[in-house]
């Protein structure tokens, strides 16, 4: 199986011009001569993972890149909206049962991959959605995906993280799978921590010990702990995954 290949180094030729912000529409109009790739290389599916109620376009071991060899690839870079990362399956399901999260909340859905936390949030009843990824192929997936849940969301390809105000339009921030290397911690938490002075709720899903050894365990409120399906714990190697309330410690410090 090719599967940590294809993650790594898919390797399309694909161009966009970015638009930073668009919403479902729009990004499925502008950029409807992409559809067919995607469509090519993915299955719609809802199975193997903790949310069967979201349908999604993923590259499953019927797709016919799950054994592809990287030339062969469409795709220049790894298309993360099509993989359901172990973090983003866990905050998901965390979002649809627990609804009081979202509901009546402006909420981003950062670095949002295949877009299902924000498909969640939007089912959910939150007053609005913004799925956020900087990689523009990613955001057309997204968009696909929020389509084929009949849900209509913000996405923007712009990056956030960069921009110190931006935490003003949201009053949730969902995020997850993001923490694979320790310079991802030194990016995105001063950034975080600022929303929660702000007063952002944060949740974030991560299977990794990179995100909990960057964080001191009192700065943190564990909110769930899930099990992975076992295809998905043999596909991407996490058997668990934890759900967690970023801004506790600033909450009881207050």
């Amino acid at each position: 199986m090719l599967y940590s290949i294809i993650l790594i180094s898919l390797a399309v030729t694909i161009s966009f011009q970015q638009d930073p912000s668009l919403d479902t529409n729009a990004w499925l109009e502008k950029y409807d001569k992409y559809r067919k790739v995607i469509e090519e290389n993915t299955e719609i599916t809802n199975e193997d993972n903790l949310t069967p109620e979201i349908r999604l376009h993923l590259i499953t071991p019927k797709s016919r890149l799950w054994n592809a060899k990287t030339q062969d690839s469409p795709f220049k870079d790894s298309p993360f909206f099509a993989f359901y990362w172990a973090g983003g399956q866990g905050l998901t399901r965390y979002i649809l049962d627990h609804p009081e999260i979202v509901r009546g909340q402006r909420v981003l859905d950062l670095g949002s991959g295949c877009g299902a936390t924000a498909i969640a949030a939007a089912r959910c009843g939150a007053k609005s959605v913004t799925a956020n990824d900087i990689d523009p192929l990613t955001c057309y997936g997204i968009a696909m995906n929020a389509k084929l849940n009949d849900v209509n969301i913000n996405i923007r390809s712009d990056n956030l993280v960069h921009q110190n105000s931006s935490h003003k339009q949201w009053d949730t921030i969902l995020l997850a799978d993001m923490f694979y290397h320790p310079d991802d911690a030194n990016e995105y938490l001063p950034w975080l921590k600022l929303g929660c002075r702000l007063g952002v709720n944060v949740i974030i899903g991560d299977p990794g010990e990179i995100f909990r050894s960057q964080i001191k365990p009192k700065e943190l409120k564990q909110l769930k702990h899930y099990f992975m399906p076992d295809v998905m714990a043999e596909k991407q190697g996490h058997i668990t995954t934890e759900i967690w309330d970023f801004c506790h410690c600033l909450k009881t410090s207050q």
